[in-house]
């Protein structure tokens, strides 16, 4: 029997997945998007579609790819070092979850490049 949380959520994932790839472009220009150099530099180093890791497993809580506060904080601007920005995303922190089963390593420190790199404001 399918555990209902773990259907659930990947059901939801799928749907945020879906609709980040297909909604409307949310800044009107890309010199508008706050987020495209720190997107740009990560997509390079880790050949990476970043902004659709994000959409699939973080913005659900962090909203504006990081650059908003919703369930979650906002990201961009972080006081926390890469280092805890990557154990964080592992070993999740109450109520986030842990994502060291659901990413490859190198996701999760693409995914933390991307949240330091984020400009503050």
């Amino acid at each position: 029997m399918y555990d209902r949380t773990k259907v659930l959520l990947a059901i939801a994932s799928a749907i945020v997945a879906a609709a980040a790839m297909t909604a409307p472009a949310q800044f009107a220009a890309a010199d508008e998007d706050p987020t495209k150099p720190a997107a740009d530099m990560i997509e390079q180093k880790y050949n990476l579609d970043i902004k659709k890791l994000f959409a699939s497993k973080c913005s659900w809580c962090h909203q504006s790819y990081g650059m908003k506060q919703a369930d979650g904080p906002k990201l961009a601007g972080t006081s926390k070092t890469r280092e805890q920005v990557i154990t964080q995303i592992r070993n999740g922190k109450s109520p986030m979850p842990g994502f060291k089963n659901q990413l490859k390593q190198e996701e999760i420190e693409a995914l933390a490049d991307y949240i330091k790199a984020l400009p503050k404001n």
